[in-house]
């Protein structure tokens, strides 16, 4: 059973301007670059598995959505793996891309009773190759939600037994049209959405949100998609 998570907080300073629909991308290179200094951290980067983990996008964001050269921002980290979390932080100020991370802060959130889910960045499912759209379905799209996350939770702690139900009793849209964000640098697109998840108040759904919101909800986590708050 997920007790706890951990959560590295950054502070950054970028090189260059960036917008903020290519500022994941930015992030997550930087991240893995700092899983070079460390053999098990390369093979983990490379091994093609759940990654458990998640970030945010950086804070303050700016009126125009541009992140400045030369300003500070903060970003937070989040995985279930405290060996991993320790690892992480110490090589991150090594890490090369476009920012340079400057201090780091490791902290530990245990398991309290969440109300509702709220995605910060946006949620990628993809249906067919291509990114999940509201003609696909709310029904379709819920569906995914709680297998993802049952998965991901299955495969951290086998035990963990869940009834054939979702996790969730309502599911919100926050966005009015797709959340178009650039990754693998400007060379792809992917189409996103913001929700909010009603959780349910039963212990299996409640362990599922709390792991949802330690890794991530849907796909590209390690992109910083699907990082959630909780609301209690």
């Amino acid at each position: 059973m997920v007790q706890c998570y951990h959560e590295i907080l950054s502070t950054v300073r970028f090189h260059e301007d960036i917008p903020a629909r290519e500022v994941q991308s930015a992030l997550a290179e930087i991240i893995n670059n700092s899983m070079i200094y460390d053999e098990q951290l390369k093979d983990f980067h490379h091994r093609n598995t759940f990654k458990f983990y998640v970030f945010s996008a950086p804070y303050p964001l700016e009126a125009d959505r541009i992140y400045r050269k030369g300003r500070i921002y903060c970003f937070h980290l989040r995985t279930l793996d405290l060996k991993f979390a320790l690892k992480v932080k110490q090589y991150l100020p090594k890490a090369k891309g476009l920012a340079k991370v400057i201090s780091s802060e490791l902290k530990n959130y245990k398991l309290k009773t969440i109300e509702e889910l709220v995605t910060l960045t946006p949620i990628v499912c993809t249906i067919d190759n291509r990114c999940w759209m509201p003609e696909n379905g709310i029904g379709l799209l819920s569906e995914r939600l709680h297998v993802n996350i049952l998965k991901k939770s299955k495969t951290w702690d086998a035990s963990l037994s869940v009834p054939e139900e979702f996790f969730f009793n309502h599911i919100t849209m926050l966005n009015q049209k797709p959340i178009v964000m650039s990754y693998r640098g400007k060379r792809a697109i992917l189409l996103g959405h913001k929700i909010r998840l009603r959780v349910k108040p039963n212990p299996w759904a409640q362990q599922l949100a709390f792991t949802a919101l330690a890794v991530g909800l849907l796909e590209k986590n390690g992109l910083g998609f699907g990082y959630c708050i909780a609301r209690r």
